[in-house]
């Protein structure tokens, strides 16, 4: 019996935090040292496995900024200032010293819970050199995924559990460097030996979609308020798509052969943008493809479909088993690793009976559960940062006979020959979240936000003749990286954490740098927030800018 294919998909993001030679937050490199690596670590382990891995552009810039040493953040300048500095920067220590989950990235050790359990009850004022050693080898012990706190020299000093001296503070320094170092490396190494594949979002992680024409909101949420004039350069989405291949080309020596667009956001103009950049496919949620009435029934939605262009061009898209991939990342978690892993093959078994009762064995030649998710976000809500159950799941894929995992390549390929392959002319334009742009460009914040890059970006249409290269490439790259989808999630009353109110004075900044590089006096307004209200919440380490809604 034909098996079931299964076609996974890692999605490795984070925004620009850069200012100058500073992170603003430390998120690109903490979830390096925990997720980045781990997964293809864990990966390795299951040579019959295969994985798609989608890398932000901007996420490996900044990595490498940080392996030469050309980044820091807060978080590690406290992690490595000085003992004696500790005393006059104790305030500033606390607040970076205990980011995380609590129950799973502090309370499981019990020197490191100590040392939080003195915090939380200001009792730090009475610590000895010693503790804040201890803190400052914790704050990044911690955020190591577990097959390197699997290591036998990084298991001894977890073991030990505190009292360390400044020697083992340099060596999580150096397991820290090659860690960051070793991402692209690993990557590299999977894709090289034909165990997973490297496709790649638009560079700054824009919505495609809305940078095509924002009046598409009019089709995906015809409540929602449009701004006036639209901000319609398409041009920017393909600029935005063809810097992303070319730098993973430059980086990794891979072609990515897929886009995964920011948010899962498709429109057919965002999808002729990507399919005049010569990829095979694209992806998004199930969502829209249910919304656009192409599916004769539940099991006809698990294959790809081919988008046909008017011009006769085609891209091979995937829709995502929403179900599936938010059970990875919201509901597994709290679950035993064996029994989250039998819950997921029950229910790709499910899917296997309901395809050979409704379409029958035939249709197993072209069917794919595609499931993708976020790869950094859900693990710290995981024991042992999901090592148990990605090994269990692993396990069980590569065991099991019905099933298959493949790249997604491999599957567009298939599907760009075989003759039953649906072919669709019409996909329903939104995102993976509810099939909506609301997030986005819902609230009023998002609007005065978007008028303000429109008024940049129109600007810049107007001077850039004037600009010489170097400035025009200078205002273009921070328009670029303004598009960002992160900017615009954290506008609006949906999202709220403490350090919400960075990313509306990063989108401000880069709005100012453009300006300043086209020699031109910014608009007053990019001097105030955008934000209005509370800017404050509950705070939780799970990097912020991608946080599952």
């Amino acid at each position: 019996m034909q098996r079931l294919r299964v076609a996974i998909l890692w999605h490795f993001h984070q925004p620009d935090y850069r200012q100058g030679a500073q992170a603003i937050l430390p998120w690109v490199r903490l979830h390096a040292t925990k997720d980045y690596a781990e997964l293809p670590t864990i990966h390795r382990e299951y040579p019959s496995l295969r994985i798609t891995y989608n890398i932000s552009p901007i996420l490996i810039e900044q990595l490498e900024d940080y392996t030469s040493g050309r980044l820091r953040d807060e978080h590690l300048d406290v992690a490595t200032i000085a003992i004696r500095d500790t005393f006059a920067r104790a305030d500033q220590a606390i607040r970076w010293g205990f980011i995380g989950h609590t129950p799973r990235l502090i309370e499981p050790f019990s020197r490191y819970r100590s040392l939080w359990n003195d915090a939380r009850f200001n009792q730090w004022s009475r610590w000895s050199e010693q503790e804040w050693r201890d803190l400052q080898v914790w704050m990044r012990l911690a955020w190591f995924g577990q097959t390197t706190r699997e290591q036998r020299s990084v298991a001894r000093l977890i073991t030990h559990g505190g009292n360390y001296t400044p020697d083992v503070r340099a060596v999580v320094d150096i397991i820290e460097s090659e860690l960051l170092a070793s991402v692209i490396m690993r990557l590299r190494g999977l894709a090289r030996a034909g165990l997973a594949e490297i496709s790649c979002s638009p560079y700054y992680h824009p919505i495609l979609p809305l940078l095509c024409d924002s009046d598409v909101v009019e089709e995906s949420d015809p409540d929602l308020e449009r701004i006036d004039p639209p901000y319609a350069w398409q041009e920017d989405a393909i600029e935005q798509l063809q810097r992303a291949r070319s730098y993973i080309k430059h980086r990794l020596d891979i072609l990515p052969q897929g886009i995964w667009p920011s948010e899962g956001s498709i429109s057919d103009a965002a999808l002729a943008t990507i399919c005049s950049t010569g990829v095979l496919w694209t992806a998004s949620d199930r969502v829209l493809l249910e919304r656009s009435g192409v599916c004769t029934s539940q099991s006809t939605c698990y294959q790809p479909f081919v988008w046909e262009s008017p011009r006769g061009e085609r891209l091979v898209v995937f829709f995502r088993d929403h179900t599936l991939s938010d059970a990875i990342g919201f509901v597994y978690s709290s679950w035993d690793a064996q029994a989250a892993a039998r819950d997921f093959l029950d229910r790709l078994g499910t899917i296997y009976t309901q395809i050979l009762h409704e379409e029958g064995p035939a249709f197993l030649e072209r069917a794919v559960v595609t499931v993708i998710l976020d790869g950094e976000n859900c693990w710290e809500y995981y024991d042992n940062n999901g090592a148990p159950f990605l090994r269990a799941l692993y396990e069980a894929l590569t065991t099991d006979e019905r099933f298959e995992t493949v790249l997604l390549s491999t599957c567009a390929e298939r599907a760009l020959s075989h003759p039953d392959t649906p072919i669709v002319k019409h996909i329903r334009a939104g995102s993976w979240i509810n099939g909506s742009f609301r997030i986005w460009i819902g609230d009023d914040e998002d609007r005065t936000a978007w008028r303000l890059l429109r008024r940049t970006r129109a600007a810049f249409e107007q001077l850039q003749s004037t600009l010489s290269d170097a400035q025009r490439e200078e205002a273009y790259r921070h328009i670029l990286v303004a598009q960002g989808s992160d900017w615009f999630w954290w506008y609006g009353p949906e999202h709220r954490a403490s350090f919400r109110s960075v990313f509306d004075e990063l989108f401000r900044s880069h709005l100012r740098a453009a300006w300043a590089a086209m020699g031109v006096e910014a608009p007053g307004e990019l001097t105030q927030s955008i934000m209005h209200g509370d800017n404050t919440g509950q705070y939780s380490a799970m990097h912020p800018a991608t946080a599952p809604t």
